[in-house]
């Protein structure tokens, strides 16, 4: 098993004491919520014990294993008391409200993607760099992957169990393998839980919708006189989705759209975009649109009846401000509806007094389901004037004026609405070896597999050869309305579409044209491992401790898709089957030298040093390696720093996706910005090359004597990736191609007339990708009875901050600045902030959630290339609150509830790109508003 790092230390436990988890800070890093040393084993309040222990605390970061070693690497902890209190409604909410974690994909994220097969996922993002930089470790393993993009969706693991999280900021490739550029989040289990525990909530949200609930039950207990310990546990989660928005409930939803300013010239001096709202089509109506000809701007309504279609001003083909009402942007889901359980089991025995066996296992389902926007044809359908189903009276205008056919836009109102449904399972089995040798070595080796089935499937999407047939009707001999196609061929099945007004489609004709594409995948992990640690010879200054260790990993996925999607037939959809493997073979060693011990100014100074070699089946052998110093000038000041080389090779997806396709809509600045309805194709790269991480980490670490119950830190990061692996967004290729990266431009193909036909989305090795900002964490904690004798209790308050200073593209000379985009992931500043009061019968929790104010582009300026630049930032408030019952020392009973978002912030205004996208950023801001959450737990 993958060995951490551990403390061993010995400390008595008394109310007020309130210094040990400021201790434990100062050696590991910042600590969240740290567990306090000497806590027994699954205990959920150290602060309570009453008599002195023993306990090993397990802080990521490095594989030695000595006590007091303090590792360089800046290390968050977020403990199991807080993640209670602050009461969430799965443990990766908790942690994606941590300030270093930004841009990650929830249930509320991505929901109008109907061909990715990732809806749903709750996954984790450090520095905002990406989920597939972001190593997600169970008790320092690897989990297998939930989608080929290698992202592990953390529903998966056993909550119930985690005794905390430790977040690992910064290139850790060196201890703990590729994946790791910016860091690791890894959860941490208690593997000696004793006893029954189990919880129960829901919850709501203001509006009275989006009900969920949440439940899991644990047990653990030792046998074989002790020398055994097994663990269970399952859970189960409901969560209903909003699959739409009504702007009654939710009044912030008002059609703003992004536009190119119609009236712009580069001499006029207005701003060549501008953000309107009331915003909606000029080309596409509920039941349909004659955009062409000497009938344009007849709409057909209820029934088919013609009416006038009316325009609003200004135009921005094909969007307008005001004139016909018809927009999609509110028929995006907020969010998934989520079913999932899980269960998870652990059995512990030592054979002898030097060799313990571990045998894990794990399930995990889960399925999501959510509904998009309509399709639709923006004015590009080519209809026949002598349709039998349009009007007589327009058919009659058509032969009074000699128009033979005409352009025609259209939405699949009465089609329906496109639904999206993932369904994944997981199994995880470990077996393992560990103990001891030679009196203190430590060694460990086990084999893990691990495998993710999902099923991807999108109902009720358009068949386009169908569609095509069917809509071209005509009438036969015997006056029947047939499609022309049957005429050649009788039999052929085909049902003729109405498609002049709505509430006018035969159900069969839609049940024609209307298919399902889907998607099987299989991912599968393979893992051997072995490690040894020990303390070989001392120094002057201590001894010295080294870490060897070797591991092969095999990843593979296997996969089909439709027949319909195999050749592009669907409106979206068109998944792929997708198949290869690699695998890869790796040694590392980590040692940490102490240079100097209780002397002046160098209270402490040690040394650590990693190296990893790593050959890759795929893209060859490249190393990894960390040098990291920890000084210690004073006792109350520790100052780290880590130089690092970390590596990422391209994941399954990256490699091997065979080309799925949707539509996407993107304004093209070749061609005055307009509005681009066109199809997005996603496909891998298998030449991809590794890309590099050269990382710099710099900080301090501050718990002044004088004030135990106060510590703080700082620290400044910085990451350059070479041949940074890049799979930019349709738009961003669009842009960023017509500022000159000429090496995008293969990915944006167009016509003889030069519009845009197709984008081919894949991954690119990009020049460099540069990050650089700062992480600062400061946490009070005062016993009230150290105050005055007559109060009880104790407060906390905590701050957590991160700051992207710069997130840089460099690409063919082209520099691209996406800090401060808060149209992206990276936003300048986060802060997460806690004010906390505990005692024994109740805790409350405040916290506040910011997010800076950032732009929609850094490289445009008010006035000039937008009206508008500004993004507002938001702030958000919850409150969190736990009464326990008095049920004796060996039992707990508790009571607790949430409100999420107290004060309703609305989401600040973020322009949409065309008529079906949302108007703000959910991977950034609450789009649910304020939500409310009740539940009981117990232990006994």
């Amino acid at each position: 098993m993958n060995r951490l790092f551990t403390i061993k230390t010995r400390s008595v436990l008394r109310r007020g004491a309130a210094t040990s988890a400021i201790m434990l800070a100062a050696m590991a890093g910042p600590s969240w919520g740290q567990v306090e040393p000497g806590a027994p084993a699954g205990q959920e309040d150290a602060s309570k014990a009453a008599e002195p222990a023993v306990a090993d605390i397990v802080v990521t970061g490095s594989r030695i294993t000595r006590s007091g070693f303090t590792a360089p690497t800046p290390t968050t902890v977020v403990g199991l008391a807080d993640i209670q209190k602050a009461a969430p409604a799965n443990i990766a909410d908790f942690v994606n409200q941590m300030p270093q974690v930004s841009g990650s994909s929830t249930t509320r994220t991505g929901n109008n993607n109907t061909s990715t097969g990732t809806n749903g996922l709750n996954t984790l993002n450090l520095r905002s760099l990406g989920s597939n930089r972001t190593l997600v470790l169970l008790d320092g393993r690897r989990v297998v992957a939930s989608a080929v993009n290698s992202a592990v969706d953390v529903n998966n693991l056993p909550s119930a169990l985690v005794e905390r999280v430790d977040i690992v900021t910064g290139g850790a490739s060196a201890a703990y393998g590729s994946d790791a550029v910016a860091g690791v989040v890894n959860f941490v289990l208690q593997k000696k839980f004793t006893g029954i525990k189990g919880s129960l909530s829901g919850g709501i949200t203001d509006r009275g919708d989006d009900d969920n609930m949440t439940g899991y039950l644990a047990f653990g207990t030792p046998f074989a006189d002790g020398r055994g310990h097994v663990l269970f546990s399952v859970e189960g989660a409901y969560q209903a989705g909003i699959n739409s928005i009504n702007p009654s409930k939710r009044s912030w939803f008002n059609q703003t759209n992004l536009l190119s300013n119609p009236n712009y010239t580069p001499t006029n001096g207005q701003p060549q975009r501008i953000i309107a709202s009331n915003v909606n089509y000029s080309n596409v109506a509920k039941g349909g649109v004659i955009t062409t000809t000497g009938l344009a701007n007849t709409q057909f309504g209820e029934d088919g009846v013609p009416m006038p279609f009316q325009l609003g001003s200004p135009i921005s083909s094909p969007l307008m401000v005001g004139g016909n009402s018809w927009y999609e942007g509110d028929v995006n889901a907020l969010d998934s509806e989520l079913k999932r359980w899980a269960a998870f089991g652990r059995v512990s025995y030592d054979l002898t007094d030097d060799v313990t066996l571990i045998a894990e296992g794990s399930y995990g389902y889960s399925r999501t389901n959510n509904l998009s926007a309509y399709q639709r044809y923006q004015g590009n359908l080519t209809m026949s004037a002598s349709n039998p189903f349009l009007d007589a009276t327009i058919r009659d205008r058509a032969a009074q004026q000699g128009i033979g056919s005409f352009r025609y836009g259209y939405s699949t109102y009465d089609l329906g609405r496109p639904e999206n449904e993932a369904t994944r399972k997981t199994y995880r089995a470990v077996l393992g070896l560990e103990g001891t040798v030679f009196d203190d070595w430590r060694w460990d080796a086990y084999y893990q597999y691990g495998q993710t089935d999902t099923r991807s499937v999108l109902y009720n999407t358009t068949n386009v050869a169908r569609f095509a047939e069917a809509i071209d009707a005509v009438r036969d001999a015997n006056g029947r309305i047939v499609c022309r196609s049957t005429l050649a061929a009788p039999g052929n099945g085909c049902v003729p579409l109405n498609i002049f007004g709505h509430g006018v489609a035969d159900p069969a004709a839609v049940a024609y044209v209307k298919g399902t594409a889907w998607q099987q995948l299989s991912l599968k992990q393979n893992v051997a491992a072995a490690s040894i640690s020990g303390e070989p010879f001392d120094l002057w200054a201590g001894p010295v401790s080294l870490a060897v260790g070797a591991e092969y990993r095999k990843e593979e996925v296997s996969g089909s898709g439709d027949d319909v999607s195999a050749v592009n037939g669907f409106y979206t959809g068109n998944f792929k089957g997708t198949n290869g493997s690699y695998d890869v073979k790796e040694a590392y060693a980590e040692i940490v030298v102490p240079l100097a011990e209780n002397m002046p100014f160098l209270r402490s100074l040690e040394l650590n040093a990693a190296g990893r070699y790593t050959d890759y089946s795929t893209s060859g052998s490249v190393e990894t390696w960390k040098l990291g110093l920890s000084w210690k000038p004073i006792n109350d000041l520790r100052l780290r720093g880590v130089l690092s080389r970390d590596i990422r090779a391209a994941n399954l997806g990256e490699l091997f996706t065979a080309g799925q396709t949707g539509a996407v809509d993107v304004l093209d600045p070749a061609n005055g910005l307009a509005s681009v309805r066109t199809t997005r194709v996603t496909i891998g790269n298998p030449q991809l090359r590794p890309e590099k991480a050269d990382t710099v980490s710099v900080g301090a670490v501050y718990s002044p004597s004088w004030l135990p119950q106060f510590t703080t830190s700082i620290d400044y990061y910085s990451i350059k990736l070479k041949d940074a692996i890049a799979s930019l967004g349709a738009q961003d290729l669009v842009d960023r191609c017509y500022r000159g990266e000429q090496a995008l431009c293969s990915n944006v193909e167009r016509d003889a007339d030069g519009n845009i036909t197709r984008i081919i989305t894949r991954p690119v090795n990009v020049a460099e990708l540069k990050t650089r900002g700062v992480d600062v964490e400061a946490s009070f904690r005062q016993p009230l009875a150290d105050i005055a004798a007559n109060l009880g209790g104790t407060v906390t308050l905590r701050v957590l901050g991160s700051h992207i200073a710069r997130r840089t593209t460099i690409n063919g000379g082209v520099r691209t600045e996406a800090a401060g985009q808060n149209t992206g992931d990276a936003p300048k500043w986060r802060w997460f902030a806690t004010l906390g009061y505990d005692d024994e019968k109740v805790s409350g929790l405040v916290t506040l959630r910011t997010i800076s104010g950032g732009v929609y582009d850094n490289s445009w300026q008010s006035g000039v290339d937008i009206d508008d630049n500004r993004i507002k930032g938001a702030a958000y408030v919850d409150f969190a609150g736990v009464y326990r019952f008095q049920t004796g020392t060996s039992k707990q009973l508790e009571l607790f509830g949430k409100i999420e978002n107290l004060f309703d912030k609305a989401p600040p205004v973020v322009a949409a790109i065309g008529g079906a996208s949302l108007q703000t950023n959910p991977t950034l801001y609450d789009t649910i508003g304020r939500a409310y959450r009740i539940g009981v737990r117990f232990r006994y």
